[in-house]
This record gives C-alpha cells, structure tokens and sequence, in this order.
C-alpha cells in the first residue's frame, strides 16, 4: 500500500484516477468541503471510464462550519457530483464494521463498472469508537478487477483494440497502459471506440449518442450487483423507522425501547444509495402502517432524494442538526409524540440535544 499526502483535493483525486489509470487500486479522502474541489475529477473518471473511490466523511456545514461535529449534510453534493450524466456508486456504511468491509466492494464495484465510487460516511463513524468480534473481519475478501487487460495475447483483441468498445453490458475491456497492442487515448474530451477524441471532427453526433448509451447501460448492471435494503422486525409493526448510513444503531436501539414499551416497530436501514433500490422500498413499505425518516441533517435530504425517485412521503420526521449524534431517547420520544397527536398532516420532529456541563 502506497500512502501519499497531497497539496490539495484537486491534485488528490488527479493522483488517485492516474494511478487507477495505470492499473493499481486507488482511493482518496475528505470531508465535504475538500470533496467540493474533487468534483471535477470525478467527471474524468466516468469519461475515461478509469476506476476511482472517493470517501467523503460529513461533518456539520456549510463551509468549515463545525469541523469536529458530525452531520448526515451532504447527500445532495454526492448525487449531483460533476455535471453531466454518468453511472456512479454510492453507499453509506451502517457502522464501524460496515467500514471495513465496504471499502473492498466498493473497489470491487467500481472496476468492474469503470466507474467512481463514493462511499458517504461522517464524522461519528471515522473518530467513532466500536467494539468487534474479530471473527467479523474478512482478510480474504474475494479481489475483482472486472475486464482489465494486463498482458497482450490473440484473445483480447489485440491490433484491433478497442478501449471503448460498445457492448450490451456497457463494460470495455480495459487495458493498462504498456500493452503491447492496445494502445489507445484516454482523455476527458467525449470519443468513439477507438478512443479518437470526437471534437477532431467537429463533433460526431452519432458517435456522441451511442457512447453516451453505452456508459448508461451499466447502470442496469449495477442495480443488479448491488443488494437491495432489507426490513428488520416484525413486517406487520405499528411504526417503522427508516435510515441510512450511520443511524443504523440509534435507531435499532430505539425499536427495541419501542418494543418493550408496547409501541411495535420495525426498522429499514438504506446502505446503498445509488443505485437505491426504489421499487424494493416501496414494495417494503406498502404494508407499513406509520412511517418516520430519521436524518442528521435540517432539510431532509434523504426524504427530498426518496420522494423524487418514488413519490414515496412518510408520515413523519425526525430531524438533529446541532452537530451532535441522536441519541436512542431522542427518537423513542419523538416517536411517542408523533404518535399521540397523529394526524393526517406530516409530523416534525427536532429533539433537543442536552448539554451535558
């Protein structure tokens, strides 16, 4: 493993995609700020169709803001990250343990569908602390590079390489560079098959149709690799809880208080956010009775994501913005208070963090 302390986030994910290029595995870091910066680079990845992982760890914004507390702020920066349309992966770990095993599907992910990565975690789990049985922590995870070229022979298409082949999958063969026989140009100009950059000829709207279609039809592909979220608890429960990423365990805690107090509940944790897996969550949560989004942020930004892929509007939220992580009291209670002045408009709740002198 090569570790290297770059000058800025722009030379950071520049370094990681060339050093991808080139044929290794290649991750960078940041928070949301530095992932601002990064952008840009994530767009060369999806046009060069070069592999790269991005960790971005939310903390509480905008700006600097709170740099030491965490934040569940930046969903909307990671779904609308670089312009222009392209498959991308995106997946927010549960906990600790999910950490470590998420990064090595991530990268599995990511070279097989030559695409970027983003995996969405915060602040609570990067300086969180969990205890695990070492039992859990798979060394011999399972390493694939999808279709990487990396010697030449007559099956690969050598002399007649084509680095962006169109294929029913949307996946080329990708060959690093130094094949004998596979040279090609990488580049973030649009290209044809051969990787002859479209803008030579005064741009080829043919060319630039069936590229464009053939990056997207991974996207098929990647639904079908990725697992969909699963209900944990009784199907039939009163009142279900829905999260993503790092809330799993308050909200776990929470339903079992809720249980024990007589008010059933369920719980949906969302881990993969693209692809999201929408017609498995509505397919869940149509035989729910009273549904609550819990998020660490003010506007709701996984409920706004939900609503805008499905439709789907819960009966309520509960919401914490004040840099601090919920706590399992804070959405028992919430969850009682929803439930005692039900009614048909959609409830919010934002309990109060105590400080503690």
């Amino acid at each position: 493993i090569m570790v290297r302390q770059v000058e800025d986030e722009i030379g950071v994910i520049n370094m990681a995609i060339g050093a991808a290029h080139a044929g290794v595995r290649a991750m960078c870091a940041t928070s949301g700020g530095g992932f601002a910066l990064m952008t840009e680079g994530l767009g060369m990845s999806a046009m060069m169709e070069t592999p790269v992982v991005v960790i971005d760890v939310q903390r509480a914004g905008p700006s600097t803001g709170v740099p030491t507390k965490t934040e569940q702020g930046d969903l909307w920066q990671m779904l609308g990250a670089g312009f222009g349309d392209f498959p991308k992966l995106i997946a927010a770990p549960t906990d600790i343990l999910d950490c470590f095993s998420l990064v090595p599907e991530m990268h599995n992910l990511a070279d097989r569908f030559q695409c970027p990565g983003i995996i969405l975690g915060d602040l609570l789990l990067s300086e969180g602390r969990s205890s695990v049985d070492p039992k859990q922590l798979n060394f011999d995870t399972k390493i694939d590079r999808g279709e990487l070229i990396v010697s030449s022979d007559a099956t690969n298409g050598k002399n007649t390489y084509k680095r962006y082949k169109i294929t029913q999958t949307g996946i080329s063969p990708r060959a690093i560079p130094g094949v004998p026989g596979h040279t090609h140009t990488a580049a973030t100009d649009e290209h044809d098959e051969d990787g002859v950059l479209i803008s030579d000829e005064f741009t080829n709207p043919v060319k630039r149709r069936a590229m464009m279609e053939k990056r997207q039809r991974k996207v098929a592909g990647i639904e079908a690799a990725v697992q969909g979220p699963v209900l944990t608890g009784a199907p039939t429960a009163d009142v279900t809880l829905i999260g993503w990423g790092s809330t799993q365990g308050v909200i776990r805690e929470a339903v079992e208080i809720l249980n024990g107090e007589g008010i059933s509940t369920n719980q949906l944790q969302i881990r993969w956010l693209v692809p999201l897996h929408g017609e498995v969550i509505l397919k869940i949560l149509k035989s729910s009775k009273y549904t609550i989004i819990v998020e660490n942020n003010y506007s709701g930004q996984f409920a706004r994501y939900l609503r805008s892929e499905t439709s789907y509007v819960p009966n309520g939220y509960i919401r914490k913005y004040d840099g601090e992580p919920f706590m399992p009291h804070h959405i028992v209670e919430a969850v009682k208070e929803q439930l005692k002045g039900k009614t048909r408009e959609t409830q919010l709740s934002v309990p109060m963090h105590e400080i503690m002198v």
